[in-house]
């Protein structure tokens, strides 16, 4: 017991993370069951198109606010202030700015911005700080707070089968909870940055271009395709396709906190052990991920239907098989993509993205007469590319400096 235990322990973040992933992802599951196709199509489609809006107020920011403090926590902590600000003007413009277009419901969508800024944006950005102090076990209990609460709340609204609306009054007024108690516990001073916003703005150097030019890259070849199936095609297949997507998803549940809790690890060692560094956690990631594409081609449509227990959704199986293996191949790239980082080539991952931009778009041109498997086969092809480049160069750079 004590050694489960011990192993519980050390690795609390990594599950605390899961928790909430997996949490985030299960409400996605629940809703499905009680919304109509349509309704479940109209809160996935917003839910991508503000999930792109943020794109624009976390660009990597997270990783070049660690790098680029070189782990200092005063640093660090002034940095992510200044960041948070510019999310929270991000939502509003986007919140407002949705009012222009002709959309189903503004409401929701306004109120989809806010929640995602809550449940995704917030959490990337104050990341730094525990990385910073490798204070793992306290941002593992905020995951765990925020996985058990949003958890209670899609079990309420799946029991009392409640509205869009409540659904995400209820999650915002947890983010709001969240929210400040993570600003307290990290002594976030709004006040400080309000006055001193010229003096904060200086304090980010032109190194931060690479990690923009990147991240624009790499959210317009991965996310191109989830945003023609939200924008061109009809809200029955983009149930179809979304649903497919979030449990193709899960895969990334493990790659993220691999990614997190190597980061630091690779910023401050010799060539050696960055080699065994990454040799560990890509056999582990590609052990996991294999797993879990094999399970589902075995057993993919029948978890198809258990989660979302309408018969329509089976359809959804090549589709999944395809975005999941898709994501076995981001995750191999997402780890060299790490070394890339740490070692200060952000920047020449640009050309390669902008090839992978290209390979999505062509494709989905190519294949648009066959639906909704253009933008899947097109995502496969652009993170098949990309794991190519990400570990040619990755390999042949830590030959040179052995």
């Amino acid at each position: 017991m004590q050694k489960i235990l011990k192993i519980l322990n050390k690795n609390i973040y990594t599950l605390s993370l899961y928790a909430r992933q997996i949490a985030g992802t299960m409400i996605l599951f629940v809703v499905a069951r009680y919304l109509s196709i349509y309704d479940f199509g109209l809160f996935t489609s917003y839910r991508n198109l503000a999930v792109f809006c943020f794109m624009f107020a976390n660009l990597d920011y997270s990783n070049y606010i660690l790098v680029s403090s070189k782990a200092n926590l005063r640093s660090v902590n002034l940095k992510i202030s200044l960041f948070l600000l510019n999310a929270i003007l991000i939502g509003i413009i986007s919140a407002l700015g949705s009012l222009i277009f002709k959309l189903d419901s503004h409401l929701l969508f306004i109120m989809i911005i806010i929640r995602t800024f809550f449940d995704n944006t917030f959490f990337a950005l104050i990341l730094p700080h525990f990385q910073a102090t490798k204070n793992f076990s306290s941002i593992a209990k905020i995951n765990i707070f925020y996985a058990f609460g949003i958890s209670i709340i899609a079990l309420i609204s799946y029991i009392f089968k409640l509205s869009l609306v409540k659904f995400l009054l209820l999650n915002i007024s947890l983010g709001i909870i969240n929210f400040v108690q993570c600003s307290y516990y990290i002594k976030i001073n709004y006040l400080l940055l309000f006055n001193n916003i010229h003096r904060f703005i200086k304090m980010v150097d032109k190194s931060i271009l690479a990690y923009i030019g990147v991240n624009l890259a790499y959210y317009l070849y991965s996310q191109i395709p989830s945003l023609y199936v939200s924008t061109f095609l009809a809200k029955n297949q983009a149930a179809l396709y979304f649903s497919a997507y979030t449990i193709a998803c899960v895969i990334n549940l493990i790659i993220i906190a691999q990614l997190q809790k190597m980061m630091p690890d690779l910023i401050k060692n010799n060539n050696t052990k960055i080699i065994n560094i990454l040799n560990h956690n890509l056999k582990v990631i590609i052990f996991v991920t294999s797993s879990v594409f094999v399970l589902m081609v075995l057993l993919g449509k029948p978890i198809l239907y258990l989660l979302y227990k309408q018969e329509y959704y089976q359809n959804a199986y090549f589709i999944l098989l395809i975005l999941m293996l898709g994501n076995i191949f981001y995750a191999i790239a997402g780890i060299y993509g790490a070394y890339m980082t740490t070692s200060g080539n952000q920047k020449l991952k640009i050309p390669m993205q902008l090839r992978s931009m290209l390979i999505s778009i062509i494709g989905i041109i190519l294949l648009n007469k066959i639906g909704i498997y253009a933008p899947a086969l097109s995502y496969l092809c652009a993170t098949i590319y990309i794991a190519y480049s990400y570990t040619n160069f990755s390999i042949k750079h830590l030959r040179k400096e052995l």
